[in-house]
């Protein structure tokens, strides 16, 4: 008899931590600002 399949869990995506300069291009001052900070502080990753 086959085994039943288990049924997997969305657990949403991982964090994002690396940034290409298009994608900042894009979103609002606030979230920018927040970005660019952490890049800053080398907790993202800024890729060009």
């Amino acid at each position: 008899m086959a085994t039943p399949k288990k049924k997997r869990v969305f657990r949403g995506l991982p964090k994002k931590t690396y940034w290409h300069l298009y994608s900042l291009q894009s979103l609002q001052s606030e979230k920018l600002a927040k970005i660019v900070n952490k890049v800053l502080r080398e907790e993202y990753v800024l890729i060009k």
